[in-house]
């Protein structure tokens, strides 16, 4: 489905209505995951057995999913947007009102960056005209 009737360039549209240019910004976005997700994947494989494990197991799905977002950067849409909205609720139910509040955890300059750099980085790597025409204005789904 062409946006346009004219030949799509490294930065305008091309047949999903996303530039090649965004695609490998995706991209890109991903193998920063890769990578800075490692050090938590390398645990996984070294812990104890009274460790609980959910926050490393959950960021090792993500960055197996980084993987295939190599491969597949526009299926990896509803993953970022699982992302940036679990962060963005957790910044503003949690994050800030304890930093508000003057009495922050010791984590919770290590919490704040972590949790609220990607929000910032995502609203500038996901297509967001994609997202409009795929999961706003396409029908949903049949119910039966």
């Amino acid at each position: 489905m062409a946006v346009s009737g004219r030949n799509p360039t490294f930065w305008t549209a091309g047949d999903q209505g996303v530039s090649l240019g965004r695609l490998y910004v995706i991209r890109a976005a991903a193998l920063l995951g890769i990578w800075g997700l490692f050090p938590t994947v390398e645990t996984l494989a070294h812990h104890t057995a009274t460790d609980r494990g959910v926050h490393k197991a959950l960021i090792s799905g993500l960055w197996v999913m980084s993987i295939f977002a190599l491969r597949y950067p526009l299926k990896m849409v509803p993953i970022l947007l699982f992302e940036i909205t679990w962060k963005l609720m957790w910044l503003f139910a949690f994050g800030l009102p304890e930093w508000r509040s003057g009495v922050g955890s010791p984590q919770l300059s290590g919490d704040l960056w972590s949790v609220g750099a990607f929000p910032i980085v995502m609203l500038i790597v996901i297509p967001w005209g994609y997202v409009w025409r795929r999961y706003v204005k396409q029908p949903g789904e049949r119910w039966r």
